[in-house]
């Protein structure tokens, strides 16, 4: 049996157009890391990163969906801001329950608080 060890590392700063420019050459491995570069470094504009995730949940590759939901939580988390008139019903339809619990963690913390303390009241064993 053998052991693979894998180590992370952060990907490099980039933007939507190299992350477009990316999945225009089908270069998943790039276009993924640039998605995720793009959103990290919040050096962009928040509005653009938003309407390239949300274009992106419905892409061919199941890969790219799944981390433009993640990006979306990143999103909220690195601005402390999105449209959740848009994106949250967008995340709801593809299923995306992290991202959204992300979301609310860090765009509405003082629910977020609360619905934790009432799941510990309802099931204390977890």
């Amino acid at each position: 049996m053998s052991h693979e060890h894998c180590v992370f590392r952060n990907p490099p700063a980039a933007t939507p157009g190299e992350v477009c420019a990316a999945l225009d050459r089908g270069e998943l491995s790039n276009a993924l890391d640039a998605m995720v570069g793009a959103v990290l470094y919040g050096a962009g504009d928040w509005q653009e990163l938003q309407e390239l995730y949300l274009g992106l949940l419905d892409h061919e590759d199941r890969q790219v969906r799944l981390l433009a939901a993640t990006c979306l939580g990143h999103l909220a988390r690195v601005y402390g801001r999105l449209d959740q008139n848009r994106v949250v019903p967008e995340l709801r339809r593809v299923g995306a329950t992290n991202a959204l619990s992300d979301i609310g963690i860090f765009l509405q913390p003082r629910r977020a608080h609360w619905s934790v303390r009432v799941w510990r009241a309802v099931r204390p064993w977890l």
